[in-house]
């Protein structure tokens, strides 16, 4: 359970950095339009930080944890958002600083970032999947 804080700590972290970044960057470049790295921070902090914070709850409830498709959640889930993440910070921030990607590099970052969001909701396959269970073993007792 002190595991899924720290994840979720950090995926705060992370939002929090984006964010910060995000505003300093615009700040000192005078930038005015809108960019990736604007979504960056709520990304983090809900996708990361409040699901992580969240699970711990199922976990005291349902023993979710014990589910086997829980352990898979843990790791595709976890793939998925940084995978997510990260192509969207690498395009937030070469929006940020004018400097654009090549037309087919930009697609690819796009098309990355779309596995990404892929990946996160088979993640929440998993994630549903060790729920049910672990409710329906419950109301079986």
């Amino acid at each position: 359970m002190k595991k899924m804080y720290w994840i979720s700590l950090a995926y705060v972290v992370f939002g929090l950095v984006a964010g910060l970044l995000n505003h300093e960057v615009a700040y000192w470049t005078n930038f005015t339009g809108e960019s990736a790295m604007s979504v960056v921070h709520p990304h983090a902090i809900l996708l990361g930080g409040l699901v992580f914070l969240l699970l711990p709850l199922f976990m005291k409830s349902f023993a979710v944890e014990k589910q086997k498709s829980f352990q898979v959640f843990l790791w595709v889930y976890n793939i998925g958002l940084i995978i997510t993440l990260g192509f969207m910070t690498a395009r937030g921030i070469s929006q940020l600083l004018v400097m654009p990607f090549p037309n087919f590099l930009d697609h690819m970052v796009g098309g990355l970032a779309g596995i990404g969001h892929i990946i996160l909701t088979v993640g929440l396959g998993f994630l549903f999947h060790a729920l049910i269970k672990s409710a329906d073993e419950r109301s079986d007792k």
